[in-house]
């Protein structure tokens, strides 16, 4: 797969080092010491014999298209999911490893298509029973592997549990939770990210969480020789609800500032018409109301557009703070459409009684970026924030 070819197999095929080294500018694609693909039909005469280990011809395709697209401008979202693509590739065609070996941290999460952000390329992390080493192309740990590891494309590797857990320690609380929501997501609601949201979240989804927590994350936890207490700790927060990293990453911020009490993927109607999906709902404080105890606010979820009788005289309901968190690529792909549709969506929810703050990737990734931004707009939330989450 991949026209992955090996160093001795070029020079079986008659390519002297230097033709090699050329063709790096070319047709070929270095992945690690002595492991090459590639990736184009060369017109270069001398880089014909090359073509006999084309085996995938998409893949040809695939670069083809990226030069084109590099033509008319890169895109950061797909140079990022292409990188992490090599490194799978990498990965799964190392060609000595030892028996023993499994992969683990940054690339069983590669293995497993966990995403991470902004992770430097290191040598392949694999742990070993009884082996320790390290060189440029591979680091060993010594550790028992025990129950969490399994085969995976031909590679052994931590499970996808262990595998999230193990990246609390070597990427931060914030990547190592981000990891652990996904799991569960996959577990829970398969990996066909167009299905569900095409069927939408089963009704009972939230009471399937503390069952499928404890099975996933449970043994991995009690196995672990550090960190298993700041584990712990994150495994009674994930929700198979966020849809993105950077949803991840707003979840656990909200955790930190004491705002436990938000849901995610809220659905708002505007009479009986679907309006939009709220990424994050927190209410907030209870605001003293007219003497006759009737609230000036409106609840468009309830589909009526008013709330429920019975909150008590002079308490007015409580007004609602939307969060949305977006990447760049839905505008990229939509362009103005989708760019005037949100305006449309953001202006009626003002009208309904909303607070509505949208927050970019960036200003995710860091716990005073995003405090400062939330309270600024949305002060009356200080008065919620409890139980601080500490890392």
């Amino acid at each position: 797969m991949f026209n992955i070819v090996y160093y001795q197999d070029l020079r079986a095929a008659g390519a002297a080092s230097a033709l090699v080294r050329e063709s790096l500018e070319c047709c070929l694609l270095k992945l690690g010491r002595g492991v090459y693909s590639v990736i184009r039909r060369c017109v270069n005469e001398r880089h014909l014999l090359f073509a006999q280990f084309i085996d995938n011809d998409e893949w040809i395709r695939y670069h083809e298209g990226q030069d084109q697209r590099e033509q008319q401008g890169r895109d950061p979202a797909l140079e990022a999911r292409y990188r992490e693509h090599l490194n799978r590739l990498r990965i799964l065609s190392y060609p000595s490893y030892r028996s023993g070996d499994a992969a683990w941290g940054i690339s069983a999460a590669y293995l497993h298509r966990i995403r991470m952000f902004d992770v430097p390329r290191g040598p392949i992390s694999v742990i070993h029973p009884r082996d320790s080493s390290r060189t440029a192309e591979i680091e060993r740990r010594r550790r028992p592997t025990g129950d969490d590891v399994e085969m995976h494309e031909g590679i052994v590797t931590t499970t996808p549990a262990r595998t999230a857990v193990d990246l609390i320690s070597v990427l931060g609380p914030a990547a190592g939770f981000a990891a652990m929501e996904q799991v569960l997501r996959r577990h829970l609601l398969g990996d066909d990210e167009e299905l569900i949201f095409r069927l939408g979240y089963p009704p009972q989804l939230m009471d399937d969480v503390p069952g499928a927590v404890e099975e996933l994350f449970a043994g991995p936890i009690s196995r672990m020789t550090r960190g298993s207490v700041r584990a712990k700790k994150l495994a009674k927060l994930v929700s198979p609800l966020s849809e993105s990293y950077a949803e991840s990453r707003t979840s656990l911020l909200l955790h930190q500032l004491g705002l436990h009490e938000f849901v995610q993927q809220v659905t708002v109607f505007d009479g009986r018409k679907k309006l939009t999906r709220l990424d994050f709902l927190l209410d907030g404080p209870v605001e003293p109301g007219p003497a006759d105890g009737v609230g000036s606010f409106r609840d468009p979820a309830d589909g009526a557009g008013s709330f429920p009788a019975g909150r008590g005289a002079g308490a007015r309901a409580k007004p609602r703070v939307a969060l949305y968190v977006d990447g760049t690529q839905k505008y990229a792909d939509g362009g103005f459409d989708t760019m005037n549709k949100e305006s449309r969506q953001h202006n009626r929810l003002l009208a309904m009684g909303y607070k509505v703050i949208r927050f970019k990737f960036n200003e995710v990734m860091s716990l005073f970026t995003f405090k400062q931004k939330l309270f600024s707009q949305a002060p009356e939330l200080k008065q919620l924030c409890d139980r601080h989450l500490l890392l």
